[in-house]
């Protein structure tokens, strides 16, 4: 006897598999943004403060996407107002320059990202 509202789904092993690279992308950008909140973290923490808006206009961004490719971004700047000039927080680059905190940052991150991807695109495709 079949139970009402109850959808039965199978899969065989040819859908498993042609489901593989989404799974397997997937698993990568979340990756990517676990590590890119990790660099956007000590990136706020290593950035020279003075009004702490240039502290604050550091974010992780998604970028676009296709079928096999995502951007995931750490950036700093705009969209926030240096209450001290009125403008735009547009100055990033020369503190950078100066004072280095996003190339530390990301200096720390980065030996662990390749480590991080496979752990979850293994997890992805042995669940």
């Amino acid at each position: 006897m079949s139970t009402p509202n109850v959808i039965k789904l199978e899969l065989n092993q040819a859908d498993i598999l042609m489901m593989l690279p989404e799974r397997m992308k997937d698993a990568a950008v979340e990756a990517l943004l676990q590590q890119a909140h990790v660099m956007a973290g000590l990136a706020q923490i290593y950035v020279p403060v003075d009004t702490g808006s240039l502290r604050d206009s550091i974010r992780v961004e998604r970028g676009g996407e296709g079928q096999f490719w995502s951007q995931v971004k750490v950036r700093c700047g705009s969209y926030i107002v240096n209450p001290k000039t009125g403008r735009l927080v547009d100055y990033a680059a020369f503190v950078e320059a100066k004072q280095p905190f996003m190339a530390p940052a990301w200096a720390e991150v980065e030996p662990t990202i390749v480590d991080a991807i496979w752990t979850r695109v293994e997890s992805a495709i042995t669940k």
